[in-house]
């Protein structure tokens, strides 16, 4: 069983109170790099595709052979599912020590969609400040810095629904051989849930699980023990996040309390 490690590091804040992005080309790893070049050159060689980024642990400087997994974002008005199914299979045959790699198509609309209750869109906040830019046309150079708040958070608003759709999306899991996979995603997203509910009270920012763990241990110690089970699934799987109900109900109470202390736009 892998056991929780203390790894990871908060975003930086400039002297604006912006957050600043912890990623850069040259934190990108020798072993890794052939990987990022060999997936850039492919995607840009796609008619309609405009630009790609990187995020995760790879730009950070992060990432470990075997355990960490590579995921990329690229704009395109184009849709390229089979290509992308193609190009994830040849990336899993030529870099076996990458865990999974995983491709998401951006386009204006999706970009663009606001996700209530945020008042600036999503995808807005995950590249400015958590992506990468490898090539093509930087879309998001001229947008607007995010401050810590409600408006980086990313998961707790949407984790009531997809608790209730957690039961089927296991039966599927389970018939596909993938329940192990659906259990580590799905206790990540409650481990990083836990410390959104915490950002109106901290000047930091991560989506580094153990960080994540701490800080929601550190303002809720009372479900600290049931949290640290909680990132324990995240590593290994094999236990059902069907039994987290109780603390999913606390993250989505939480969660409201944060929109009643946002800023008005």
């Amino acid at each position: 069983m892998i056991q929780p490690q203390r790894i990871g590091r908060y975003l930086g804040i400039d002297q604006s109170g912006h957050v600043k992005p912890d990623v850069a080309i040259d934190r990108i790893g020798t072993i890794w790099k052939p990987l990022v070049a060999f997936v850039s050159d492919a995607l840009m060689n796609r008619h309609g595709v405009r630009s790609v980024y990187l995020r995760g642990s790879i730009p950070r400087g992060l990432a470990i052979e075997n355990i960490s997994d590579a995921d990329f974002m690229y704009f395109s008005e184009t849709g390229f599912d089979q290509a992308d199914i193609e190009l994830e299979k040849a990336v899993e045959t030529k870099f076996p020590f990458v865990k999974g790699v995983e491709f998401s198509r951006l386009n204006r609309a999706t970009f663009d969609k606001v996700r209530v209750p945020q008042q600036r869109p999503y995808f807005h906040m995950l590249l400015k400040t958590q992506c990468l830019f490898l090539v093509g046309d930087d879309i998001v150079r001229d947008i607007e810095p995010f401050r810590i708040g409600p408006e980086m958070v990313s998961h707790v608003f949407s984790l009531e629904a997809e608790f209730s759709r957690l039961r089927h999306w296991l039966n599927g899991s389970r018939k596909s051989g993938a329940e192990q996979a659906m259990d580590q995603w799905f206790s990540r997203r409650i481990v990083r849930s836990g410390f959104e509910i915490t950002v109106d009270r901290s000047d930091r920012f991560t989506r580094d699980l153990y960080l994540c763990y701490e800080q929601f241990a550190a303002f809720y110690p009372d479900r600290a023990e049931e949290m640290f089970g909680v990132l324990v699934n995240c590593l290994n799987g094999g236990e059902s996040p069907l039994q987290y109900g109780e603390l999913v109900a606390l993250l989505t109470r939480e969660g409201r309390r944060l929109t009643a202390v946002a800023p008005a736009p």
